[in-house]
């Protein structure tokens, strides 16, 4: 398990390992959150509108070219 250390500053570096497997790089933001004497660090989306795809389903994927479909065989 790699590990870092607290600097004076209480600064830490992610080890490389980490950075590459999560696809971190200089500018991204970080989530921290700290429960039951353990911290979790993750990658923070970096919108609202990337947070609410990640929350989609596929449900209503091309569900716009089905309604024109369906819009087109009602005309006369």
């Amino acid at each position: 398990m790699p590990l870092a250390k607290l600097s004076s500053k209480s600064q830490i570096v992610l080890p490389a390992k980490i950075r590459r497997q999560l696809d971190i790089k200089p500018g991204d933001k970080l989530e921290i959150s700290a429960e039951n004497n353990v911290i979790m660090i993750r990658k923070s989306t970096q919108s609202a509108v990337d947070a609410l795809d990640a929350c989609s389903s596929d449900i209503w994927h091309d569900y716009e070219k089905e309604l024109d479909n369906e819009r087109n065989q009602w005309s006369i």
